[in-house]
């Protein structure tokens, strides 16, 4: 028996129902979401509801088992990071990306995964610098979550651990590549080999200087050898 009383009960079935609340929400927006077929990049907006979902389910699940089972706490805990990362994930990336998708297949008649996955034409100004927002808001919350790691009372299994490191991994591995490509495609937008790229490899000097030539000087108002410019 979880109470011993009427009012016990009541406030138990309250808290039940708390817990459940926003999973189920983030259920209905994914089952609406997988519904609504036409709308361009929706593969994005269901990678973002997913995260979502597996944060509030963990979230759901820790908050009663830490009043009824004390003593597993610090086996949950040992995941806090690995869901920190997922909600940041969907929220810095999978969301950007969709509303990002929205307007590109709108005002460019392109798809986001074309523009920021294929290393093949041209990006402006304006997209290299939303994916270098984007990768560093990113890379922050992966660094403030592995800061405040410490001041959790933990207990690290090799599931945990696992599950950390892959979603480290994955996280890191799909940032790297977008990064990559779209300073190719920036490189590309000035009638520059996208082989340019491997300036960044120079200490201090090749980073700062290729940020800034990449960042703020005009790509070419005509079609180039690399195709034509992004938005005329």
């Amino acid at each position: 028996m979880f109470c011993n009383t009427t009012l016990d009960c009541v406030q138990s079935s309250i808290n039940f129902a708390y817990y459940l609340s926003e999973p189920l929400f983030y259920i209905c927006f994914l089952a609406i979401s997988l519904s609504l077929k036409n709308i361009p990049g929706r593969y994005w907006l269901v990678g973002y509801i997913v995260c979502s979902l597996v944060t509030s389910i963990f979230y759901s699940v820790f908050g009663p088992i830490r009043s009824i089972f004390p003593n597993s706490i610090e086996y949950f805990q040992a995941f806090l990071l690995t869901i920190h990362l997922i909600y940041k994930f969907g929220f810095c990336i999978f969301l950007p990306v969709f509303l990002f998708d929205l307007w590109s297949s709108k005002a460019l008649d392109l798809s986001a995964a074309k523009i920021l996955f294929s290393w093949r034409g041209r990006v402006t100004r304006s997209v290299y610098w939303f994916v270098a927002v984007a990768n560093a808001g990113v890379i922050l919350s992966i660094l403030y979550g592995l800061s405040e790691t410490g001041s959790y009372p933990m207990k690290e299994t090799w599931f945990s651990l696992g599950i950390l490191y892959l979603t480290l991994l994955l996280a890191l591995g799909l940032l790297t590549w977008m990064n990559l490509v779209i300073t190719i495609k920036r490189w590309h937008d000035l009638n520059i080999s996208g082989w340019m790229t491997l300036c960044f490899l120079i200490p201090i000097i090749g980073s700062i200087g290729c940020i800034i030539y990449l960042g703020f000087v005009k790509g070419e108002k005509n079609k180039n050898r690399f195709g034509e410019v992004l938005i005329q």
